[in-house]
């Protein structure tokens, strides 16, 4: 069993022996592995740059700014004349230049209505005034006659009672009849009645002329009527003007009160513009808020806007302009829009032609009103677009993006005026830096052009001038990246 059991053994070790030889050689190698792992030099670490954004960046310019309010209106004449025909009757004469559209002088005859009515009545009046002045001329004469009369109907009544004293005294001492003081009385009373006929016929003698007069002054004035209507006959243009649509021929008819012809004055063009109250109210410049009125009259409103005006055709077809002045605020807002209407007016439109380049300004004419108030000056400004929800982008002295909250003055144009959070001088962010990162490394790149247009539209400069197609946004590249 002994020798079976060492055979077992050998033959045991004799199969694992050749096995298991690999066993030193792999911990050596795994000893050797560990000790050049612990001791090889360690790898020298290397930061990467900072990655930056190229955006467009200006310096924030403070300059005198120019408020402006565009609004859009309809030219109208600054007066407007109906022809009315005052009194009826035919026309017997128009003028060769009656037609629509022709230009008239002050006090030019336009066309003459038949006189002969007028004329008539006025002959006749003439003719009863005449009758009337003949008749208070005939009662004063009476007068002046009855004054005499008068005076000698006193003293014969006065000649009578003497005789009837003493034909009294007689029939007191029995010395005459009855019969003959009955005849005296008689006498007596009269020329008591002669005397109170004389006396009755002077007192009627002022109401009589009286009458007259007043019947004098009826016919003068009915006079004076048939005279003015004579005038009426012959209708002249009121003042320097253009006519309307004109329809009218020798015979015809017309009625008193029937409107004939309209015309347009020269001299004057009115433009009522509208403009939201929001951006009228950048006009008036009150910094002190103290009341403005102490009394109310249109020369107080005009000096408180105290504007330039600039009036434009609307149409591209053919750009003209004109100056004009500020004349009143409408009395309400619009009803539909709920904007302020200005009115402004350009004068001698006619004598500001130039053939070719700006045509006259007719009614009708669809038009752009620029509105130009006061510099302010000292004013912060920044495009627009450079706004985003209440604040702005700006670099920090390490060309990174600091995010800069602002107040809003108000915005015109292409630009905003700026109240609080910025002082002017800032590094202004232009480019959209979405996604915008605060603290973030950015490369600047001067936009020149653009702050060079922003401080142009902000001075003023060719302020009446149609608005450009594009914001200062899109007229600007987009250079905007990474490197």
């Amino acid at each position: 069993m002994v020798k079976n059991g060492r055979a077992r053994f050998f033959e045991f070790v004799k199969r694992w022996g050749n096995r298991l030889l690999f066993i030193p050689p792999l911990l050596v190698g795994v000893v050797i592995a560990v000790w050049i792992v612990g001791n090889r030099p360690q790898p020298k670490l290397k930061v990467a740059d900072e990655a930056s954004r190229m955006l467009r960046v200006i310096d924030v310019p403070v300059i005198d700014v120019v408020p402006r309010v565009v609004g859009y209106g309809t030219a109208t004449p600054g007066q407007t004349w109906q022809a009315v025909a005052e009194v009826d009757g035919r026309i017997v004469e128009v003028h060769p230049e009656l037609e629509s559209g022709s230009f008239v002088s002050k006090d030019q005859v336009l066309l003459k209505i038949d006189p002969t009515e007028y004329q008539y009545a006025v002959a006749q009046l003439e003719a009863e005034i005449g009758q009337a002045k003949a008749l208070i001329e005939e009662l004063t004469r009476t007068e002046e006659n009855l004054q005499p009369s008068l005076k000698i109907e006193r003293d014969a009544l006065s000649v009578t009672q003497r005789e009837m004293k003493r034909i009294d005294q007689l029939v007191a001492r029995d010395a005459t009849s009855q019969s003959e003081v009955d005849a005296q009385r008689r006498s007596i009373l009269t020329q008591q009645q002669r005397l109170q006929e004389q006396t009755s016929a002077m007192n009627l003698l002022p109401t009589r002329k009286q009458s007259q007069q007043a019947n004098l002054e009826l016919k003068q004035a009915q006079l004076a009527q048939a005279q003015l209507d004579l005038k009426h006959t012959v209708i002249r243009a009121p003042f320097e003007c253009r006519l309307g649509t004109v329809t009218l021929d020798v015979d015809q008819y017309v009625a008193a009160g029937q409107t004939l012809f309209e015309a347009y004055s020269n001299d004057l063009v009115e433009v009522e513009a509208q403009a939201p109250m929001r951006e009228v109210r950048r006009l008036i410049h009150n910094p002190t808020s103290a009341a403005a009125f102490k009394e109310v009259s249109m020369q107080r409103v005009r000096d408180i806007f105290n504007v330039q005006a600039i009036v434009e055709m609307a149409s591209a077809d053919m750009p003209a302009r004109w100056p004009a002045r500020f004349m009143r605020i409408r009395e309400s807002l619009d009803p539909q829009t709920r904007s302020l209407s200005l009115v402004v007016g350009v004068d001698d439109p006619y004598g500001q032609v130039v053939p070719g380049v700006r045509p006259p300004l007719l009614q009708g004419t669809y038009c752009r009103v620029t509105l130009i108030g006061q510099a302010r000056p000292d004013q912060v400004i920044v495009p627009r677009h450079a706004l985003h929800d209440g604040h702005v982008y700006v670099l920090d002295g390490d060309q990174r993006l600091r995010r800069q909250t602002v107040q809003i003055e108000f915005e015109q144009g292409e630009f905003a005026v700026i109240r609080s959070g910025i002082a002017g001088g800032e590094t202004l962010v232009v480019s959209d830096p979405t996604p915008a990162i605060e603290g973030m490394l950015v490369q600047p790149l001067e936009d020149n052009p653009l702050r060079e247009r922003l401080i142009a539209d902000a001075r003023g400069v060719d302020a009446g001038s149609s608005p450009p197609s594009q914001s200062l946004e899109k007229q600007t590249p987009e250079v905007e990246g990474q490197r």
